[in-house]
């Protein structure tokens, strides 16, 4: 047989080998793609129309004089950027804590739900701007009145979509756990957090949507060095440029965080 040439012959096809991280970069580059070619859309019609009709750089900047100012003043808008960022996710760390507790003991107690939730719908209805001086006067300048403000936006959504799931967990799962002599903590740890993580990340998109601007609302309320202060000095000062490279900062900012719990609850309910 040392004459036959094996080049005809095919064995198995070898397994494809893949990389979870290849795989993870493309998924990102193909969620991103569709919103990036938006944005560039939406720059080179803002381009267009400062060029076509001639705006005066007084009344809108075109998008080079924004890059410019970017460039310009990166550093300064990186430290306001930079403590945005933590007020808004100490606010939604805070309002996810306050939100999940609140709604697991709204399990427990239907009377301590129609209790509490009518009060919690009259503060969730209160303007932000009737209650600042007394969250000034609370939290001080700093930035405890912006988490404060971050906590106030983001908590009813969370509440209210953590509370509908713990109660939609299926009746027949809960018996099994009740049969099998399992505590109030270990069902609801096994059984309706899982079921209800879903409805959570529902809330939590909901809310990360106004976090960014419930910090920044709160910044032009104290005037802590943020993104919100930069933006209104830049206005005060006439300084366009400088006030719409930080709208800009602030729109990826929450564009980006919005993806972020995205891409958390997806990996999570794997």
């Amino acid at each position: 047989m040392s004459g036959v040439s094996l080049s005809g012959m095919e064995g198995p096809e070898a397994p494809i080998v893949r990389d979870p991280r290849i795989e993870a970069q493309v998924a990102l580059l193909r969620t991103l793609r569709f919103p990036v070619l938006l944005v560039v859309s939406i720059v080179v019609i803002w381009q267009l129309v400062i060029w076509v009709f001639a705006v005066p750089s007084f009344v809108a900047p075109s998008p080079l004089n924004v890059a410019k100012a970017l460039w310009a003043d990166a550093e300064m808008i990186a430290r306001a950027l930079g403590y945005t960022l933590r007020s808004t996710l100490l606010g939604m760390a805070v309002s996810l804590w306050l939100a999940l507790s609140l709604a697991a003991l709204f399990t427990v107690s239907d009377l301590l739900s129609r209790a509490l939730l009518p009060l919690i719908v009259i503060l969730r209805t209160a303007p932000i701007l009737a209650i600042a001086p007394l969250l000034i006067l609370i939290f001080g300048r700093g930035i405890g009145t912006s988490v404060a403000v971050v906590v106030m936006v983001t908590f009813f959504p969370i509440m209210v979509n953590a509370a509908r799931g713990f109660r939609a967990t299926p009746g027949n799962a809960l018996e099994l756990m009740h049969v099998a002599g399992a505590t109030w903590a270990q069902s609801f740890n096994k059984v309706r957090l899982p079921f209800a993580i879903p409805y959570i990340f529902t809330g939590v998109r909901m809310a990360a949507a106004g976090a960014v601007l419930a910090a920044m609302l709160a910044e032009w309320l104290t005037g802590a060095p943020g993104l919100g202060t930069l933006i209104l000095e830049a206005s005060s000062f006439r300084n366009l440029p400088r006030m719409w490279a930080g709208v800009v900062v602030s729109m990826a900012a929450a564009g980006l965080f919005f993806a972020a719990t995205v891409r958390i609850e997806q990996r999570l309910m794997r």
